[in-house]
């Protein structure tokens, strides 16, 4: 079985300065590598956001990167966070490996948890960050 890139990119509720206990377990078992972005839309969902990967797009989605330190384990608990489900269709955000680049030009292969329902009530975030 291949090996999975050991990185994750957020862009909401896990980012540093948000306090929730997600975000802590976050903290506590990676790396913070760097922030970066990736090309997309981003949106305001409701006290959470959800972005759209767009890799032709001219708007980016601003976060961090982060290595995870036990990827297994941290990743099935992030999925639950996130509420991914087997049967894609139900699953609030679908975990998506994109390229992340960072404002020095390096750009690593991450997972981030990309956007799966309707946007008809969203508000759209054209700076592409998300804050409280």
């Amino acid at each position: 079985m291949e090996a999975q890139p050991p990185y994750l990119f957020v862009y909401g509720t896990l980012m540093r300065g948000f306090d929730n206990p997600f975000a802590a377990r976050l903290r506590a078992h990676s790396a913070f590598i760097a922030e970066g972005f990736f090309s997309g839309k981003l949106y305001r969902i409701s006290w959470y956001p959800g972005a759209l990967y767009e890799p032709k797009g001219t708007l980016k989605v601003h976060g961090e990167i982060y290595q995870l330190l036990d990827f297994q384990k941290l990743i099935r608990e992030l999925d639950e966070y996130e509420d991914v489900k087997e049967i894609e269709s139900e699953s609030l955000y679908l975990r998506r490996q994109v390229p992340v680049q960072t404002e020095s030009g390096d750009v690593f292969l991450c997972w981030t948890y990309l956007y799966n329902q309707s946007l008809a009530e969203a508000t759209p975030l054209p700076d592409g960050r998300f804050t409280v």
